[in-house]
């Protein structure tokens, strides 16, 4: 008896550690492979970004992993700027597991100038920059995009902020949001000159266009 209920606790054992494996697994392959897949499916957003847009993000608790593209005409901001890439810009947070700390990172596919949290000079981004998220609490990081930069200029740009809070959702639970918010776009986007793919290059903005 005492042999036969040895094994069973083993077969339980084991059978638990298969499932959390495969668990574990199947969040890896939809982390690795479909997510980036659904995140560059086409945007419903046919109109181009303008001052003051902001999007917030929260992390999911289960997966503690979550991730934010920057693009022309898909991603979860789409520009709708013929300047812009797609996936110009890849935001990932992965979330600490019994505090509300993140690691991001953020991968740049196309010229960026970047301007860290508490610095106040903008400079060439790298490949890829980390930080944590308390460092973006009342100190925004800060990016601008486009398609070129000329002699350590960019001449022509949009600017996005990243930034993080507290907020207390339904539960009465006290997490943190990601901000990211629009902010100077020169020269403007002309929206009088629309292109059969529902994009717009950079121009004076008239403020009539928009009536």
């Amino acid at each position: 008896m005492f042999a036969i209920a040895i094994q069973d606790e083993f077969i339980f054992v084991l059978v638990g550690a298969l499932v959390l494996s495969t668990v574990g697994l199947l969040g890896v392959i939809y982390q690795q492979f479909i997510f980036p897949i659904v995140s560059r499916q086409g945007s419903n957003r046919l109109v181009p970004v303008q001052t003051g847009d902001h999007y917030d993000l929260v992390i999911d608790e289960v997966s503690r992993f979550g991730q934010f593209s920057i693009g022309c005409k898909t991603g979860h901001l789409a520009t709708r700027c013929q300047a812009i890439s797609e996936d110009h810009l890849i935001f990932q947070f992965k979330k600490s597991k019994d505090s509300e700390d993140y690691a991001i990172t953020i991968l740049k596919n196309a010229p960026t100038f970047y301007k860290p949290p508490r610095m106040e000079i903008y400079s060439k981004m790298e490949s890829r920059e980390a930080f944590d998220s308390y460092e973006i609490i009342g100190h925004p990081a800060e990016f601008r995009i486009s398609d070129k930069i000329t002699k350590d200029r960019m001449v022509n740009f949009i600017e996005v902020s990243l930034s993080s809070s507290f907020y207390f959702n339904r539960l009465g639970k006290e997490r943190m949001k990601f901000t990211f918010t629009i902010g100077k776009i020169q020269p403007g986007i002309n929206r009088k000159v629309r292109y059969r793919d529902d994009t717009y290059t950079f121009g004076k903005e008239d403020e009539e266009s928009d009536n």
